[in-house]
């Protein structure tokens, strides 16, 4: 797993309503799903619950001193991303290789923060969640491979996948009747939005910009904090080339980044850099 995590984070009301869908499945081993369109914040939710990073940080460990121990211990939940051509056969081997994993990092947390303790505390050692990224990739065959794994190792499951996952289910009647709960993760709200340009701003060292270009980054983004990251990035190297006539984020430096997203909302041809930022240097 290779990109990059950033410090800042809004725990939005889909996030929260992601993890007491964990929590419910954690604590009822039972399967769980969570659908939503591409850059929504599903994949960063799911390193945040779990604390992958920190586990995925210990399991390169090669001296056997563990990173942050006390946080290893409450740490219950396992993420998994499925290659795109996984077969049931392998599915299988990487879990249990990742599950194997899982339990010495903890048992090595365990005996460096309280030896002598980790055989009582054996039971919390082991993983009690497992969460499945880019679930829609999987065939019916690695899905009744998880059903079974959930079953015998009795953890809960939760999905994650694209729009469309959840009604293609039904027809995988063996399987969907093992899914108890399944929900839609949302974009960011309007104020969700404004917290994130406020932080934007203050990193960027700026002043707030005007409330219609609240609006504007809120109509171009639809809360979508993938787009979000992209139209910043393009914003503030448009500031950064235009910094002598450019000291703030105006409707027209917004209007210029989103001509430069290859990906946006609304029509428009595509110009190449240098036309934009001379948009932008009109300013």
């Amino acid at each position: 797993m290779n990109e990059t995590k950033t410090e800042f984070y809004i725990e939005s009301a889909s996030y929260l309503s992601f993890r007491e869908l964990c929590d419910a499945c954690r604590d009822q081993a039972k399967i769980g799903m969570s659908f939503g369109r591409p850059g929504v914040g599903k994949t960063e939710a799911a390193l945040r619950y779990s604390g992958w990073l920190l586990m995925e940080s210990n399991l390169a460990v090669r001296n056997g001193v563990p990173l942050r121990p006390e946080e290893l211990l409450s740490g219950t939940a396992l993420y998994y991303k499925p290659g795109i051509t996984v077969s049931p056969q392998r599915l299988k081997s990487e879990l249990t290789v990742h599950r194997n994993r899982f339990f010495d990092m903890k048992e090595r947390a365990f005996s460096w923060t309280r030896p002598g303790e980790w055989i009582a505390e054996k039971e919390s050692h082991r993983v009690r969640l497992i969460i499945v990224d880019e679930a829609h990739r999987l065939k019916y065959q690695c899905l009744e491979e998880l059903r079974d794994l959930q079953e015998r190792w009795h953890v809960g499951i939760i999905l994650i996948g694209d729009p469309g996952m959840e009604s293609s289910l039904p027809r995988m009647f063996h399987f969907a009747d093992r899914v108890r709960y399944a929900e839609k993760f949302e974009a960011l709200t309007t104020l969700e939005v404004s917290q994130y340009v406020d932080y934007q701003a203050e990193t960027l060292q700026i002043s707030k910009p005007r409330a219609e270009v609240y609006a504007m980054i809120n109509s171009y983004s639809r809360g979508n904090p993938r787009t979000l990251g992209h139209l910043f990035a393009l914003i503030e190297r448009i500031l950064k080339i235009n910094s002598d006539i450019v000291d703030g984020i105006s409707s027209e430096v917004v209007d210029t980044a989103r001509e430069l997203m290859l990906v946006r909302l609304g029509g428009g041809n595509l110009k190449s850099f240098d036309q934009s930022v001379e948009l932008a240097s009109a300013v």
